[in-house]
């Protein structure tokens, strides 16, 4: 009888123990997944706040939107998606484009990842001259 209560304590502790490392590995890819996501997207928000918009577009800042491009495409929202997929196509025609629509998406589910309070207004802009 003995063996029996040890048996079950140890397969109660063995399988507690695995279920335990079980949740803990789903938790840790999923922060990871998440902490992923939101570096790239908050650098793809810097790159268009910063270097993007309403500054002269050199072969870098090109090159930086290229990339910003893909990086949305491949971590952002289906809503981000389909705004950057518009901006690609505007630049591409070589007219006007408005990045107040991507950037302020890329603001609120940042926001909201990050559990800040919602903002509804546009970006405000400065830019100092030399």
């Amino acid at each position: 009888m003995d063996y029996i209560k040890i048996f079950v304590t140890v397969a109660l502790a063995v399988t507690g123990w695995i279920v335990v490392h079980y949740f803990t590995s789903r938790r840790e890819v999923n922060n990871k997944r998440r902490e992923i996501s939101i570096k790239h997207l908050v650098d793809a928000y810097r790159v268009l706040t910063h270097d993007i918009s309403h500054r002269k577009l050199s072969e870098n800042r090109m090159i930086e939107l290229e990339n910003l491009i893909s990086d949305i495409q491949l971590f952002g929202s289906v809503e981000q998606i389909s705004l950057v997929k518009n901006l690609a196509d505007d630049v591409a025609s070589g007219g006007p484009f408005e990045l107040d629509p991507l950037i302020n998406s890329l603001r609120s589910d940042l926001r909201s990842q990050l559990k800040l309070m919602k903002v509804e207004d546009n970006v405000r802009w400065l830019r100092l001259g030399k």
